[in-house]
């Protein structure tokens, strides 16, 4: 009898999270984030899955995933794996002088670069939910965000 159970939980370690998770399907997701000046600091990318996470939130905060990285001029990746297929919104920036916030001037206006999901752009503020929103429908996808 304990071998078999034995047996048992191993076969099950070997399937698919997606078998286990009673057909929730799940996806790798890949953030690209482009025109990063230099490799000062931090670049910040938090991914949200609903509209009060993302239009609520500062840019500086990730409530349902988020990853900080090394400053590499150029571009960097972040990969965020096992994510249930559904709707997200990525926001970005880049931390220059690594105090974990987007330093803004005396009117408000970012002073650190910053980019969200379909290069979407705010007028008179950050971009909203809707313009940024993408679906992970599928095993892998490559989103590509330009700071500016």
């Amino acid at each position: 009898m304990r071998k078999s159970l034995s047996r048992l939980l191993v076969v099950i370690g070997f399937l698919p999270t997606s078998v286990l998770g009673q057909g929730v399907q799940l996806g790798t997701l890949h953030v690209v984030v482009e025109g990063i000046k230099n490799s000062k600091g931090q670049v910040k990318v938090g991914l949200e899955k609903t509209a009060a996470e993302f239009d609520q939130g500062p840019l500086h905060e990730a409530r349902y995933r988020g990853e900080t990285i090394v400053s590499k001029e150029g571009r960097i990746e972040v990969h965020f794996r096992d994510l249930p297929y559904g709707t997200y919104a990525i926001k970005s920036f880049h931390d220059e002088d690594g105090n974990g916030q987007l330093n803004t001037n005396f009117m408000g206006i970012p002073t650190e670069d910053y980019g969200f999901s379909n290069n979407a752009r705010g007028t008179m503020g950050p971009a909203k939910f809707e313009a940024a929103r993408f679906e992970l429908d599928s095993s892998e996808k490559t989103i590509t965000i330009r700071l500016k």
